[in-house]
């Protein structure tokens, strides 16, 4: 299970799902460009991006809203606490300061410990390859791996597809930069009983080497939901004979983008 592969994954279902959800992001992309601007400008660049010296005390803010209704979410600040041989440690506190999370990265911004995307913080074991530096236009990486449930130990697999679609000019609130831009397609098979199963996710970021992370990083996908609303404050599982039951649903679409930088 705990496997990184550099040609496709040998699972034919895995890569069913990888060309369905492929499908359905540039569906939901085709259908939301009314609304949301395109992120940059193509470049003709050919260049690689190395992985970068991230320093103690390093920090990035951003601003994260709502894909689907352009509402402002929260602000997030992003600190190096950590700044080892083998790993990165960050702080992550919203708008009043609080610290909320811990996250763990290697040196090349691969997770260690991290919030899955619309779900909570797993270790992951190998690490979760989000970049494969150097990033060049066209690369691609395939990984098979685990995520732990620090709360109570579970364990579940999960894929990951990569590929670098290139270089481009890209307007954030803190300037302008040229980033290039990373696709995943991951599968968690994260579950909880009698409530929700496993997510297919979309994710997008743009790695910019001026700020040594990502300027913009959008996330959404879809996860199996096994309850319904009830018409109060709690959940009921669906009646079946009204031909409920378990059913994929859209998950949150966050867009982050970078709003100011300090970096060594």
């Amino acid at each position: 299970m705990q496997k990184r592969e550099s040609s496709s994954v040998g699972n034919a279902t895995f890569q069913s799902r990888v060309r369905h959800l492929l499908a359905a992001g540039a569906a939901a992309a085709c259908a939301a460009c009314t609304t949301v601007p395109p992120a940059g400008t193509p470049l003709q660049s050919t260049a690689s991006a190395t992985a970068p010296a991230v320093a103690l005390g390093d920090t990035w803010t951003y601003r994260v809203r709502d894909g689907f209704t352009g509402l402002e979410r929260v602000s997030q600040l992003y600190r190096v606490t950590e700044a080892g041989k083998d790993r990165i440690g960050v702080s992550v506190s919203h708008g009043n300061g609080a610290i909320e999370e811990l996250h763990v990265y290697d040196r090349e911004w691969n997770w260690l410990k991290r919030p899955a995307t619309n779900l909570q913080s797993f270790d992951y074991n190998p690490s979760y390859q989000a970049f494969a530096f150097p990033l060049a236009p066209g690369k691609r990486w395939h990984e098979r791996l685990v995520a732990t449930d620090p709360r109570d130990g579970r364990r579940f697999p999960v894929w990951l597809d990569g590929k670098v679609v290139g270089w481009e000019r890209i307007k954030v609130p803190a300037g302008e930069f040229d980033a290039i831009r990373v696709e995943r397609v991951v599968y968690v098979n994260y579950w909880e009983h009698a409530v929700r199963g496993h997510s297919e996710i979309i994710e997008q970021e743009w790695y910019a080497p001026a700020v040594k992370q990502v300027v913009r990083r959008e996330t959404s996908g879809k996860y199996m939901r096994h309850l319904a609303g009830g018409g109060g404050p709690f959940l009921r599982a669906r009646d079946r004979s009204d031909g409920g039951g378990p059913r994929m649903v859209l998950d949150d679409w966050l867009i982050a983008e970078l709003v100011s930088y300090r970096v060594r």
